[in-house]
């Protein structure tokens, strides 16, 4: 079941992929959809009719990315329900863009949380994204691998579109549909850089919807023209033989997205032999598997400099091929066929894993500190060691390091003889004074938990996420010293009011005493509840 059946995106030629698996190895499938593309009107069915057609014996996977209404229909439903997770971008990729797909994204969250009494068991393709259904509670998590029909990208190239771009320019290529999480800007930018540092004789592909009148679109144009490059060509949706010629004369392939739960344009770059540089947010670096070349910066000019080195260095070109081919070759469609018919072979046999993921235990203070462990001698980072001290059923949450990879039991590590439990970054942690980025798992985390919230350095993305949610039951402390903007101060005081404090950094222990006093009283408890 999915919330709806598009042609040609990524979720949808899942859902079918998988569809033919199933009825390849003898079961029955069909595919539920809430609404779906006129194309694909004769692959569906409607998903108010499962209810009535389940059967106790029946198995719905349930596709989940995006808010969907789906999960009355899901409860009252017969049979075993299995979610699949292809992850939800994080709703402040859109903020300032897109008002409705900022209250989708909540609203699918939301609905992340609600699924979970009514599933025996969840999926979800990358580590990454399986962290954030351990971290919402769910009993039983497992990583699917991806299933992709590699022979959907042997379609020859357009002829035309071929010659035209076929012609000594360096062809540098992204796809996908231009929205603000995709970071197209941030394309632009590195792009217009290698153009007037390296190679001015280059031309940038951008092979996906974008709508001129909607505000992105309308800011990718207005930035295309303040930057001044040549040859920007906004192609729009192509279809499957303009995609094949995008990708048959293009140098690189580039993404500055900033959320990946997969990242299916990735591995057909990889497919068709085109060398990847790809910013390593979210499960990017996952779907990559150490092939490609990941660059945790984003500035331009770094990155224009990774695309100057491929083209310019024969050597590291054939080795970034060869590790890319063996990437591929690892997921070829009978392993990954065989890896998910073992992963789904004991639910549809009428019999579940015996094991279930470790539950979060309960703690009765939350205290987040996203910076603890990234940039530990930090004035936050020392408040929360501080009031974890004087705190002891509060628990310490925060962000891991770079380079840590995301896991499937969550539990404390400690840290300067501190019980920390750590959750990954959406986007590489920078270095200082870089803003912290925020954390599905994380925030996710402290959704499906109970307790007060300590929200230390009410600025991060983390916390300003957090906030119109759990602001009720909430404490926050703001650090005046440090740079932070209008507009994460006025949400701080709108959300929390009188529970936002102040750090002085010449007194941390006063601002602790504040909190640990208003936490242990009956009367700070309520208010922090209330």
């Amino acid at each position: 079941m999915v919330t709806r059946l598009a042609w040609g995106d990524a979720i949808g030629n899942q859902v079918r992929y998988l569809q033919s698996l199933l009825r390849s190895w003898g079961h029955t499938s069909e595919i539920y959809a809430d609404a779906w593309d006129d194309a694909c009107r004769d692959q569906v069915r409607a998903a108010k009719s499962y209810p009535r057609e389940a059967t106790r014996d029946s198995v719905l996977l349930v596709h989940h990315s995006f808010e969907s209404k789906l999960v009355p229909l899901i409860a009252r439903a017969r049979g075993r329900k299995l979610l699949v997770y292809h992850n939800i971008t994080p709703a402040r990729l859109f903020e300032g863009f897109d008002r409705g797909a900022v209250l989708a994204c909540d609203a699918a969250r939301q609905e992340l949380l609600a699924l979970r009494p009514h599933v025996d068991g969840a999926f979800a393709y990358s580590r990454f994204s399986a962290e954030e259904l351990v971290a919402a509670g769910y009993p039983r998590v497992d990583v699917l691998p991806f299933a992709i029909d590699w022979h959907a990208f042997d379609t020859p190239p357009d002829p035309a579109l071929m010659a035209e771009l076929d012609d000594g320019c360096s062809n540098i290529l992204f796809v996908g549909r231009a929205v603000p999480s995709k970071y197209v800007d941030d394309v632009l930018r590195v792009f217009t850089a290698y153009q007037r540092l390296y190679q001015p004789k280059s031309r940038l592909l951008i092979a996906g919807n974008i709508h001129r009148d909607a505000p992105y679109g309308g800011f990718l144009h207005g930035l295309k023209d303040l930057l001044g490059p040549e040859r920007i060509q906004f192609l729009g949706r192509v279809n499957a033989a303009q995609l094949s010629a995008c990708f048959a004369s293009a140098t690189a392939y580039l993404s500055m997205s900033r959320h990946e739960g997969f990242g299916v344009p990735l591995l057909e770059a990889m497919y068709r032999d085109v060398p990847v540089v790809a910013y390593g947010a979210a499960a990017v670096p996952e779907t990559l598997g150490g092939a490609g070349l990941t660059t945790f910066s984003r500035e331009p000019v770094d990155v224009a400099q990774l695309l100057a080195v491929l083209e310019r260095d024969p050597g590291l070109r054939a080795q970034v091929l060869d590790a890319q081919r063996a990437r591929v070759a690892a997921l070829s469609q009978k392993a990954v066929a065989a890896q998910v018919r073992t992963a789904l072979q004991g639910w549809l046999g009428g019999r579940g894993p015996g094991a279930t993921s470790a539950a979060l235990p309960t703690a009765a203070i939350e205290l987040v500190c996203p910076g603890l462990c990234a940039r530990p001698e930090a004035p936050m980072s020392r408040l929360a060691r501080e009031l974890h001290r004087r705190l002891p059923d509060s628990r310490l949450l925060a962000l891991r390091g770079r380079g840590e990879a995301p896991v499937l039991s969550l539990g404390p590590q400690t840290r300067d003889g501190v019980p920390v439990w750590h959750f990954t970054p959406d986007q590489p942690v920078g270095p200082a004074p870089e803003p912290l980025p925020g954390s599905s798992s994380l925030e996710t985390a402290v959704r499906a938990s109970p307790a007060t919230v300590v929200l230390l350095g009410t600025d991060t993305a983390a916390a300003q996420a957090l906030m119109p949610g759990v602001g009720r039951r909430s404490w926050g402390v703001r650090d005046a010293a440090a740079a932070s903007d209008e507009a994460s101060t006025e949400a701080a005081r709108q959300h929390l009011g009188p529970r936002l404090l102040e750090l002085d950094r010449a007194d941390i222990d006063a601002v602790a005493q504040q909190l640990v006093q208003a936490l242990s009283s009956k009367r700070g408890a309520r208010h922090a509840r209330r």
